[in-house]
């Protein structure tokens, strides 16, 4: 299939010690009248943890920098990541500057081992006894982190290629898990945003959706729709109150929701007749007119005032 012709399989082995041990009901927890249970920050879902999570964060996060560079140009797949071949050597490059990151911040983390150590179990002196000998040495610490790339050409055979479709709902799937990203950051913006920055911010999805596209029509439907999308911003300022925020957000939040998002390649739902239906509904409320106006001697001590949401599409 073309999938599987036109990309490159990349494996990231990332290992990194996460600081943690099992608890043990005998020796870490005791319950009864004399017994105490280690606060939160120590016990957490039966395990325990043995080092302060914030020497790790540097390390765990260059992980995920890691993962997000490769699903900004390609999906998962087979415990590994699909990346259309044309894009590969960048993506390399990329990966190849968050590795020597890694090993960078490896070292700072190993020169204050001991140090980090320390300052947690006097932080946590009631309990220094769980930690303490717990805690392996730092040349075994030292020996379970690993960033390595590994890059394969896959070459299945006849009759066990993988189903078309359950890739293409893999990486409608992750487009639907950023749509809803994006969604959720411009209900929590207050400020207004330009037409020019809000269409780039459709840039990373309608690439992906492009890319990995390999002719598949559900893909080709939704990327249709987000083109379509993208060409009706306005180049002007756009705020919570302007059509087009409205009509964004629509179409965000029914790429992020499954059910919905079989309307759009269904043809159900379009970006066409989400616009043309917000029309109508201003062209209503603005010819329905003024409000009549009520007598002085009749009109009553409050009134009360109902206001028509435009352009709801569901």
């Amino acid at each position: 299939m073309e999938f599987i012709r036109g990309t490159t399989l990349v494996h990231l082995k990332m290992r990194c010690w996460g600081g943690e041990k099992k608890a043990s009901r005998d020796s870490d927890i005791h319950l009864g009248a004399d017994g105490k249970m280690p606060p939160e920050k120590l016990l957490d879902l039966g395990r325990k943890k043995i080092f302060p999570p914030k020497a790790l964060d540097p390390l765990m996060s260059k992980r995920k920098a890691a993962e997000r560079a490769c699903l900004a140009e390609g999906t998962r797949f087979m415990g590994g990541f699909a990346v259309p071949d044309d894009v590969v050597e960048g993506l390399l490059a990329k990966l190849e500057d968050i590795k020597e990151m890694f090993y960078s911040e490896l070292q700072v983390f190993l020169a204050d081992f001991d140090r980090n150590k320390e300052a947690w179990i006097a932080e946590n002196d009631e309990f220094a006894h769980i930690i303490r000998d717990q805690v392996p040495d730092r040349e075994t610490v030292s020996k379970s982190f690993e960033f390595s790339i590994k890059l394969y050409k896959l070459q299945p055979l006849e009759g066990f290629e993988p189903d078309e479709n359950e890739v293409a709902n893999q990486i409608l799937h992750e487009v639907g898990l950023t749509c809803k990203q994006m969604s959720d950051r411009m209900l929590d913006r207050k400020r207004s945003i330009s037409g020019k920055n809000l269409s780039e911010q459709l840039d990373p999805l309608i690439k992906k959706l492009d890319t990995l596209s390999f002719g598949n029509g559900r893909i080709l439907k939704v990327l249709n729709e987000f083109f379509a999308l993208q060409k009706a911003i306005p180049m002007e300022m756009i705020d919570q109150d302007h059509p087009t925020f409205g009509q964004v957000l629509t179409f965000l939040s029914m790429c992020s929701d499954s059910d919905k998002l079989e309307r759009i390649i269904d043809g159900q739902f379009s970006v066409s007749k989400l616009i043309e239906g917000m029309k109508r509904s201003v062209t209503v409320s603005s010819s329905s007119g003024p409000a009549p106006t009520i007598p002085k001697s009749t009109q009553p001590a409050a009134v009360t005032t109902h206001t028509i949401t435009a352009g709801a599409y569901f």
